[in-house]
């Protein structure tokens, strides 16, 4: 089965989060680390789970994937603000994540 670029692009998001994570100051990884990866994670399965719903349920899950890139996006952004990991790599990442967010917009336009 072929793979969805929004899920081809939200895991490459989800493998550079986890490699960020670990470069975190301990006293944040698992309060905000952790978290990041897991909401990441929650867009993953969301998304797999639009891929292989019956078009009526599709939304749904198009819905929570996209509330879930949403909190991935500010809890990165608080990674950022707070700096504790390499600016460059949280803009990337940022950019990425707006991308994967857009391909949900259009996905569920799609749809309608």
């Amino acid at each position: 089965m072929e793979e969805l670029p929004v899920v081809a692009l939200s895991y490459e998001v989800y493998k550079k989060l986890l490699s960020l994570t670990a470069a975190i100051d301990r006293k944040y990884r698992y309060t905000l680390g952790e978290q990041v990866v897991a909401s990441c994670r929650d867009v993953l399965q969301q998304l797999i789970l639009a891929k292989h719903a019956p078009k009526p349920l599709k939304i749904n899950y198009l819905d929570a994937a996209t509330a879930a890139a949403e909190l991935t996006a500010l809890q990165l952004r608080a990674i950022l603000e707070l700096n504790l990991a390499n600016e460059t790599n949280c803009l990337k990442l940022q950019a990425k994540i707006t991308e994967t967010r857009r391909m949900l917009g259009g996905w569920r336009k799609s749809l309608m």
